[in-house]
């Protein structure tokens, strides 16, 4: 009997110094993706024809309207300041923060699941998730903006005491000033400083994130003072702010076809992947960009989100236990929350849209990854197979993801789907 007991153990603590290997090759490989040819393509690309652009007028004093919040605009506009109006200049700190964004999320998974492998699955899956290299590797404010909310998140797991709440406060309300999309993210973590016995400081500290919000966005408009319009006007820093909020409001639910839009139900399938750049280089040589998730943490974690929903309907309705204090509440508050703006389809949605949600979802899947590891002796080594299986899908997405040259041939074979395909392809 103490034979088995010490081959079972020897087996799990194997398990352990591979799971070791797999987090610390996916952190190479993820910062190895995300900065090694950053300056390609080196002309503007996607929506880099407005963020970037936008941060450089903010520099040169030139008016401009734009309905997003300025916050990540003046986090590009820094990297021109210290690299130069060039492609690294627009892209390196989106690439700096997808960076920041492995430890961070290893950090997060710390704490949160109070697991060593809950830590090494979630940096592992947030390295080699192909759709954040290719949002840092482009001078897009969407991986600035999951970094902020993985970090508002991690603030509130935090908190012990009622002074610290100003923390995710603060950091709520800079997420909410990169864009309008993180806003829901205040279910999940006033639902967290809720359970742990601070709602009434909660309460009495909603005022922070609104003044850090409006702070951010009365000195976007003293940097440049258009308001509603595309000019500067003399108005003042008030008035522009209250008009901007207006204007914007009107436009963010304005509808602009595109045949790579998608609708929100969709994106937990990723039908339809974004094509930010394609180039024919001749000799059946081609290069692109192309916003495809890693297809197994993408849909394994969609799989999770519902196998959560669903543990938490059991629970509640028939066992009749509580749940307000299962881990999977705030993961699935979170999720449900951020997708329900998008349910009205009053706009023309992307898949890059579900970013602010699949946090959540990735989240969702290291629970049940961390639960099954418990499950001996076969429990943890099917966790390193799923892991091995996400970093080598992440290698094998590169390429497309980073802009590498490839074959025409080799590109085709990673059009998993019909809807995969797009009409530049041909």
């Amino acid at each position: 009997m103490r034979r088995v007991k010490s081959s079972s153990a020897d087996r799990q603590v194997w398990a352990d110094y591979a799971l070791i290997f797999i987090g610390v090759f996916a952190l190479a490989i993820g910062w190895f993706a995300r900065l090694y040819r950053l300056d390609f393509p080196r002309r503007l690309i996607w929506d880099e024809i407005y963020f970037p652009v936008f941060a450089r007028d903010y520099l040169n004093g030139t008016p401009f309207f734009d309905l997003h919040p300025p916050l990540g605009k003046f986090i590009i506009a820094a990297g021109i300041t210290l690299v130069g109006n060039t492609p690294i200049g627009w892209r390196i700190m989106p690439a700096l923060f997808g960076c920041a964004m492995i430890p961070l999320a290893a950090v997060l998974g710390w704490y949160y699941f109070r697991q060593r492998v809950g830590a090494l699955l979630l940096a592992t899956f947030v390295a080699c998730e192909t759709m954040l290299i290719v949002y840092s590797r482009t001078g897009l404010m969407d991986g600035i903006l999951v970094f902020s909310m993985l970090a508002t998140f991690l603030a509130a797991v935090l908190v012990r005491r009622r002074r610290q709440i100003l923390w995710p406060m603060i950091l709520l309300g800079l997420t909410v000033a990169v864009k309008w999309a993180a806003l829901p993210l205040a279910v999940p973590v006033g639902y967290i400083l809720w359970r742990k016995g601070l709602l009434k400081p909660l309460l009495w500290t909603l005022w922070v994130p609104a003044i850090v919000y409006l702070s951010v966005v009365f000195v976007g408009q003293i940097a440049s003072p258009t308001g509603a319009g595309r000019a500067f006007n003399d108005n003042g820093p008030l008035t522009n702010v209250v008009n901007w909020h207006r204007q914007a409001l009107v436009n963010v639910s304005r509808a602009v076809p595109n045949e790579q839009a998608s609708p929100w139900w969709s994106w937990p399938l990723m039908t339809r992947p974004v094509v930010l750049f394609y180039q024919n280089q001749g000799a059946g040589r081609v290069a692109t960009v192309f916003a495809v998730g890693n297809p197994l943490v993408w849909w394994a974690s969609t799989c999770a989100v519902i196998a959560g929903i669903g543990e938490l309907w059991w629970r509640r309705i028939v066992r009749k236990t509580p749940i307000a204090d299962h881990p999977l509440m705030p993961i699935v508050l979170g999720y449900v929350c951020l997708m329900l703006p998008w349910l009205p389809g009053t706009r023309v949605p992307y898949l890059y849209n579900y970013l602010p949600v699949y946090p959540f979802a990735i989240l969702a899947l290291v629970f049940w990854l961390c639960r099954l590891w418990r499950y001996r002796p076969w429990g943890a080594w099917a966790v390193v197979g799923f892991a091995t299986c996400a970093v080598a899908l992440a290698l094998y997405f590169l390429p497309l993801a980073m802009g590498l040259p490839t074959g025409y041939e080799n590109l085709q074979q990673h059009i998993w789907f019909e809807s995969w395909d797009h009409d530049i392809f041909h």
